[in-house]
């Protein structure tokens, strides 16, 4: 039996591959569209980002309940003696809240197994480094204190910049903040907003330029200044657009000497309601 059993929500897009290698189970959310909710499992998504396309009768989305994220930890139980779950930011998100209230739960329901929760402050790719980390650690056998203590190093330095050519969708979901104004501007823009434990965990606005090609250079200016000349990871995600995703990569790799394979995630629908289609996004963080 494992010491440490990693389990994340679904909006780290940890890639199926990855999830395998390093032993990470993944809590998905629900999507509602047409008044009926759906594990995003189970909804198609080439359905669900036609009706994104269409503006119209918009689907919504919902975390994981407290008994859904029970039941991870009820199997994770059965292979490990402790668990640590990573959530999206709470201040976007209730999911943290739900893994909260499991672990409440499950200290009379499994009372031999211990239970640590950690609010990543951040999403997507950052919130995968963390994961991966994580689980890398739990993979060499250290402890529930350990491996929470590893995942809280990555957390502090961590920070997911995400581009879109529009934020309407992410602004409909009520999660833009500062960027309010830049989602009702009249003017076409690609804007990147930062996500991470700097920014307090909610969103920050970054830079809006006119083309995708300056927003991109400019991202990864940004990326060279927070690392410091630092050993580059990183993470890529994105929102049903694997051409930019492809492209990020390859510019990133041109530019930067990530130490470690450079994963790329597709959204599940959850992520795509939110988001819309059409974002991509960097997590990344300098190595000592």
């Amino acid at each position: 039996m494992k010491e440490v059993a990693i389990i994340v929500d679904s909006v780290a897009m940890i890639p199926p591959e990855a999830a395998e290698k390093y032993g990470i189970s993944v809590v998905p959310s629900h999507v509602v569209m047409d008044g009926k909710d759906y594990l995003e499992t189970e909804i198609d998504r080439e359905q669900v980002y036609a009706r994104l396309r269409s503006k119209e009768n918009l689907p919504s989305t919902s975390a994981a309940s407290p008994g859904e994220v029970l039941e991870s930890f009820k199997r994770a139980s059965q292979q490990a003696k402790s668990i640590l779950f990573i959530s999206l930011s709470s201040g976007l998100s209730a999911i943290y809240s739900s893994a909260t209230d499991a672990k409440k739960l499950a200290q009379q329901q499994l009372p031999d197994t211990t239970i640590e929760v950690l609010d990543s402050l951040t999403v997507a790719g950052a919130e995968m480094l963390i994961a991966i980390e994580a689980a890398k650690a739990a993979n060499e056998g250290k402890s529930l204190p350990e491996v929470t203590e590893v995942a809280t190093k990555i957390k502090q330095r961590v920070a997911s910049f995400a581009l879109r050519e529009s934020l309407f969708h992410f602004d409909r979901s009520g999660r833009t903040g500062k960027a309010t104004d830049w989602a009702k501007s009249a003017i076409p823009t690609v804007t990147a907003l930062e996500i991470s434990a700097a920014s307090g965990g909610v969103v920050k606005p970054l830079l809006r330029e006119r083309s995708v090609t300056k927003a991109i250079e400019a991202t990864l200016n940004l990326v060279e200044e927070r690392t410091k000349g630092g050993r580059l990871r990183a993470a890529i995600t994105h929102t049903n657009v694997p051409d930019k995703a492809k492209e990020l990569k390859k510019r990133l790799l041109s530019r930067f000497k990530p130490t470690e394979e450079v994963y790329i995630g597709e959204a599940m629908p959850f992520v795509g309601v939110v988001n819309g289609e059409g974002m991509w996004e960097v997590g990344f963080y300098a190595e000592d």
